[in-house]
C-alpha cells in the first residue's frame, strides 16, 4: 500500500488551508512516537482574507483580513515520550476596529490591527504497545481576552491492530473586556468551554480505511460578541454616521445566551486507487441548541508523484440553518435582555469550497495551500498559506 492511504487524523478538517500530510490530515497536539532523539522544526505563514460585498449584514463591513506566522517544534525525548511546542501571532485587520479605534476615548490601542499572540504545548507517552496518552495546555492573548486552555486523550489500538479508539476531553477558559461597538467597556465577563469526543479508526479492507466519530461542547458564559450590533431600523431617524451607507437606525448591544451545547457526527473513508493515488470521501452533520443545524461534504482527490511529493485538491460542500435569535432585519426596539443578533455567521448561507494543497521534500519539506471559499451571502473567504519544517 501507498502512504496515501495511511491513517486519518483529527475529528474535523482542521483549519481550512492546512495541507495534506502523510497521516491524511493535521495532528492538532503534536505528532505520533518517532524514533528516540528525532524531532523536526517548522514555520508556517497563513493568510486569510474575508471580503464583505455589502450582501451579509447590511450595517456593518464584516471584512477581515488575518496575518498568521506559527513556529512549531517537535521532538522525541524518549521511547515512551516525546512534547510538541507551538508559537502563533495573529494580526487581525477589520473593519470594525477600525471603527472602535476612531472613537473618542476608546480604550483601545487606536492601532487598525489587532495582535492576537498564542502559546500551546503537548505532551504524548506510550503507556503500551497498544496504548497512548496525550495531553496538553497553552494560553492566549488580545488586548481585549485573556484564555487558557488544557486537556488530554487516550488512544488504543485493537486486536488484530486494525483499528484505534481514541477518547478526548478538553477545556477552555477565557476572560474577555467586553468593548462595544461603540468603544464603551461594559465591564469584564467570562466563557468556558469543554468539548469531550471520540473516534474509532478502521481499516475496512486492504485498499479502504474509515474514521467516524462524535464530538459534544458545552458552553457557558458571555457567548456574544461585544463589538457585533443590532440595528433598529426606524425611517424617522436621522442618517447614522456609524452604520454602512448612513443607514437610518439605532444600534443596540448583541444579547445571545449565556449558554449553548454543540453535537456533531463525522466521518471519512479513504480508498487507495493505487499506490500512489487515492480518493477520500467525508462529511459532518452538525446541531446546537442555538437553533442552528449544519451538513457538509467533502470529496478530496490525493495523488503522489514520487516518494517527495504529494498533492490534494478538494471540494467542500456546507449549509447551515439561521440561530433562533438571528434577524437580517429589526424595526422595534427590543426588549430589555431579549435574544438578538444580525451576525452573519449565525444567519443562513450555503457556502462552496475549492481547495488546492502540495507538499514536496524529506528532511526539509516545503507545503503551499490555496482554498476560496463562496458563500451565498457574498461574504467570501481567501485562505493561503506556505510552510518549511525541517526534521532531524
Amino acid at each position: 500500500m501507498g502512504f496515501v492511504l495511511a491513517p486519518l487524523a483529527g475529528a474535523q478538517d482542521g483549519q481550512v488551508g492546512e495541507p495534506e500530510t502523510l497521516f491524511g490530515g493535521s495532528n492538532t497536539f503534536g505528532e505520533s512516537h518517532t524514533d528516540v532523539g528525532a524531532g523536526y522544526w517548522s514555520v508556517r505563514l497563513g493568510f486569510y482574507d474575508k471580503d464583505d460585498q455589502g450582501v451579509g449584514n447590511p450595517f456593518v463591513d464584516e471584512s477581515v483580513t488575518v496575518i498568521e506566522p506559527v513556529i512549531t517544534f517537535d521532538y522525541q525525548a524518549s521511547e515512551d515520550f516525546g512534547y510538541n511546542i507551538q508559537l502563533q501571532y495573529d494580526n487581525v485587520s477589520s473593519a470594525s476596529i477600525e471603527r472602535i479605534a476612531s472613537v473618542p476615548g476608546t480604550e483601545e490601542s487606536g492601532a487598525s490591527g489587532d495582535n492576537y499572540v498564542g502559546i500551546a504545548a503537548s505532551f504524548r507517552h506510550r503507556l503500551s504497545e497498544q496504548t497512548n496518552l496525550n495531553w496538553h495546555a497553552g494560553a492566549s492573548f488580545e488586548y481585549d481576552y485573556f484564555s487558557a486552555g488544557l486537556g488530554g486523550g487516550i488512544s488504543r489500538a485493537l486486536e488484530p491492530q486494525d483499528a484505534v479508539i481514541s477518547a478526548n476531553l478538553n477545556a477552555y477558559f477565557d476572560s474577555i473586556d467586553l468593548i462595544r461597538w461603540d468603544g464603551v467597556s461594559d465591564g469584564d465577563d467570562d466563557r468556558t468551554s469543554i468539548t469531550g469526543s471520540f473516534s474509532w479508526y478502521q481499516v475496512l479492507s486492504p485498499t479502504t480505511h474509515g474514521e467516524f466519530g462524535l464530538s459534544l461542547t458545552s458552553q457557558t458564559g458571555f457567548l456574544a460578541t461585544p463589538i457585533n450590533a443590532v440595528v433598529v431600523e426606524d425611517p424617522g431617524d436621522a442618517p447614522n454616521p456609524n452604520l454602512a451607507n448612513n443607514a437610518r437606525g439605532t444600534e443596540w448591544d448583541e444579547v445571545l445566551p449565556d449558554s449553548r451545547t454543540r453535537i456533531a457526527l463525522y466521518g471519512k473513508v479513504r480508498r487507495s486507487i493505487n499506490d500512489f493515488r487515492a480518493m477520500e470521501l467525508g462529511g459532518r452533520v452538525y446541531t446546537d441548541d442555538w437553533g442552528i443545524t449544519a451538513f457538509d461534504l467533502t470529496p478530496k482527490y490525493i495523488q503522489q508523484f514520487d516518494n517527495s511529493v504529494l498533492w490534494d485538491v478538494r471540494y467542500r460542500y456546507y449549509t447551515q440553518s439561521e440561530a433562533d435569535a438571528y434577524s437580517e432585519s429589526f424595526t422595534v426596539d427590543p426588549i430589555s435582555g431579549e435574544e438578538r443578533t444580525q451576525d452573519s455567521e449565525l444567519a443562513d448561507f450555503d457556502s462552496h469550497l475549492l481547495g488546492t494543497h502540495v507538499q514536496w521534500g524529506r528532511h526539509s519539506q516545503w507545503d503551499f495551500g490555496l482554498d476560496y471559499l463562496m458563500r451565498s451571502d457574498d461574504l467570501d473567504h481567501l485562505f493561503f498559506s506556505f510552510g518549511w519544517k525541517r526534521s532531524f
